[in-house]
């Protein structure tokens, strides 16, 4: 495995235990502040960014594999994944605000804050600690 792919992976295993974790104190804020239904939205929300951070790494792993034969089908790949990214992202924002009827405020809140999870996240890359 080259070190890009390990690297990747320590960065993506940390971000989403970082993700878990802030859905889960959103979501607990939002049952000691409000209601169940706030913190089933707030855990919907946090989700969404769940959800697209796996897809995102798939195709970045997937782009890694391209690239080793083309460089232009790995660009496609990553290009694929953003789309695919932004469609899933509003397909379960309709889902969760629309037929499942859940709190629209609790759904945002829990989303933004996981999304803040992609500016905290820090990881040592240094080839020393493969």
């Amino acid at each position: 495995m080259s070190f890009a792919a390990v690297v990747m992976r320590r960065v993506v295993y940390r971000l989403i235990i970082v993700q878990v974790i802030l859905t889960f104190i959103v979501a607990l804020a939002y049952l000691a502040f409000q209601n169940i239904n706030g913190f089933f939205a707030a855990l919907f929300g946090g989700s969404i960014t769940l959800s697209g951070t796996v897809l995102m790494a798939w195709r970045i792993s997937r782009a890694g594999e391209a690239a080793s034969t083309e460089k232009q089908q790995g660009y496609i790949e990553i290009y694929i994944g953003a789309i695919q990214k932004f469609v899933l992202t509003l397909v379960l924002m309709a889902l969760g605000m629309g037929y499942l009827q859940l709190n629209p405020l609790a759904i945002l809140v829990g989303f933004a804050v996981t999304q803040l999870s992609f500016i905290a996240n820090k990881v040592d890359t240094s080839p020393a600690s493969s």
